[in-house]
């Protein structure tokens, strides 16, 4: 399944390095697509972030993916969730990482994820609609929309991630899908950090003069294209 696939990311102030990440893979009947967010808190989390999605996508293209259906499809992601946990966290003992993994497939379309990573669906009037529930402290019922996320100051505390620490425990979320469906996976920094009016900008530009918040900035694109 083919896609258009863009990926624009923006360093932020609060750490040296930009610690946001992303991977994509492809086989013959499904593809996944995935960003990761380093936590700024904790050392090596933007290492995290890759080993991660490294793992994510190796296990992937191990998967019988032509005789999986979706269901089928997205449990054995957790498998290989549960797996790169047991693996890494003795290379990561203090880092975290929010990561949000799409899966395109005939199907059905679904998304796993951990953390404050969203996932949006751009509509024909460029308006962003933000869909999937933020795993952060004022999100604890998961009853607030990203907008009244973004005014929280604890909204930095989150409830769930990837880390050695916890106990791996993502959400999986099927969604309805029309053909050509616009699709936008979002760290943080770009769905809490910047008004609809940036967002616009930096999907526009693939970059902002200078960021506006202390976070790295960073957003995945991913538009399927027809099979004729």
């Amino acid at each position: 399944m083919h896609a258009s696939v863009k990926w624009h990311t923006q360093a932020g102030s609060h750490t040296a390095d930009n610690r946001d990440a992303f991977a994509h893979a492809a086989q013959a009947n499904a593809s996944i697509y995935l960003i990761a967010d380093g936590s700024s808190n904790y050392p090596h989390s933007g290492e995290l972030a890759h080993a991660l999605l490294n793992d994510l996508t190796r296990g992937f293209g191990q998967l019988p993916t032509q005789e999986l259906n979706a269901e089928q499809l997205a449990s054995a992601f957790l498998q290989i969730i549960t797996t790169c946990h047991q693996t890494l966290r003795g290379d990561f003992p203090l880092a975290a990482c929010s990561y949000l993994l799409l899966c395109l497939h005939p199907d059905a379309v679904f998304t796993i994820h951990e953390g404050d990573c969203c996932l949006g669906v751009i509509d024909q009037d460029s308006e962003i609609n933000w869909l999937n529930t933020v795993h952060c402290a004022p999100n604890w019922q998961g009853d607030l929309t990203p907008a009244q996320i973004a005014q929280e100051s604890s909204r930095h505390s989150l409830t769930h991630c990837f880390s050695a620490r916890r106990t791996s425990n993502p959400d999986i979320n099927f969604w309805p899908a029309r053909p050509n469906q616009h699709w936008l996976l979002a760290s943080d920094g770009f769905w809490a950090g910047l008004c609809p009016q940036t967002q616009q900008l930096f999907l526009r530009d693939g970059h902002l003069p200078a960021p506006p918040t202390d976070d790295d900035i960073s957003c995945l694109s991913v538009i399927p294209k027809p099979i004729f």
